[in-house]
């Protein structure tokens, strides 16, 4: 099974280093196009995609729906709250130097723990694999998502993986085989 992982398309917020999290922050124009010049990229060097699963985050369901649109994907769009971005708690809606200045130590109360985002984007992959193996399958999530994801398998195909968690677009390959996995690809524009 080869999942790939796309990181939503570029809001307003991601412009201003305003932290987003659960807040549901739409896509700006910049962030409409990048989504299509992936598509069209991954269209053209991948092939298709048998399935779409998105956070339901609207930034990151834009998004799917911007792919599904521009490589012709028929199917529906499944969303799944477990590749939904990790919760920031107080630090939402703040700027990274607001965050830094009143959480030095990034100890930000009622944030959801790393661990937890991790093991539920794991389920996720898991339950994914469990019902559809050998099949291509795009999944829209978000910056902290991916991090955990890359944290956990930090070495993979000699790329900056540290590109694809901060940029937004950014695409990657996963290749999952009975419940470990391992970063193939990346893509970036």
């Amino acid at each position: 099974m080869s999942i790939f992982l796309l990181r939503h398309g570029e809001t307003d917020w991601n412009t201003i280093d305003r932290c987003q999290g659960h807040t549901d922050i739409p896509l700006n124009e910049t962030g409409k196009k990048k989504i299509e010049q992936v598509a069209f990229m991954f269209k053209r060097s991948i092939g298709d995609i048998n399935y779409i699963v998105s956070s339901p985050l609207s930034r990151a369901n834009e998004s799917a729906l911007i792919f599904s649109n521009s490589i012709g994907y028929k199917g529906e769009i499944i969303i799944d709250e477990l590749f939904i971005e990790r919760f920031f708690g107080l630090a939402e809606g703040l700027l990274g130097e607001e965050i830094k200045f009143k959480f030095p130590n990034l100890d930000v109360p009622e944030m959801e723990p790393e661990k937890t985002v991790f093991s539920r984007a794991l389920q996720g992959l898991n339950y994914y694999d469990s019902i559809y193996s050998d099949v291509n399958i795009l999944i829209v999530t978000h910056g902290a998502v991916l991090k955990t994801l890359v944290d956990n398998q930090p070495t993979c195909c000699g790329a900056d993986i540290n590109v694809v968690k901060s940029v937004p677009g950014g695409l990657f390959k996963l290749d999952l085989r009975n419940g470990e996995y391992q970063i193939k690809e990346i893509k970036t524009l």
